[in-house]
């Protein structure tokens, strides 16, 4: 076997567990949909104006299993949140939604199970979420800052 041929075929095999040790450390990540270590209790805000509403407060209870509830207040400028077409009231309602390892699902939700809007993000650093809201087909960024425990 020449010098060529040997040099060859160590780096083919260096080059081959390379490869299955990246498929190997790859295959131990957690699935996306697992509930994450971090937990979203406490009161979060934003000062926002998102298509109809404005000046968001969530109040979090992280439950098991990633699951987090609670309840949400906005002002809102008419139309949307519960409020009557073009009459501004303060909107607010329950929330429910997940806190996995891969994003925050957020349901804003008004009288009965309705959705008002659909927080759409991540945990980017600690005390802040930062996605979409989505209201109806519509839908903006928002930043949330985590203000209290």
């Amino acid at each position: 076997m020449s010098r060529s041929s040997t040099i060859s075929a160590r780096v083919s095999r260096q080059a081959a567990f390379v490869f299955c040790a990246a498929i190997l450390a790859a295959s131990c990540a957690p699935e996306p949909t697992t509930p994450a270590t971090t937990s979203l209790a406490g009161a979060w805000t934003s000062t926002a104006h998102v298509l109809a509403l404005s000046n968001f407060r969530l109040t979090v209870v992280q439950e098991g299993k990633g699951i987090v509830s609670g309840g949400w207040t906005a002002n809102g400028d008419g139309g949307t949140g519960g409020c009557i077409a073009k009459t501004p009231c303060n909107a607010s309602g329950n929330l429910i939604g997940q806190n996995l390892v891969s994003q925050v699902i957020i349901d804003l939700l008004i009288t009965g199970q309705l959705t008002a809007a659909q927080f759409q993000g991540a945990l980017v650093e600690p005390g802040k979420l930062r996605g979409i809201l989505v209201i109806g087909t519509a839908s903006d960024t928002i930043t949330f800052s985590k203000t209290g425990g």
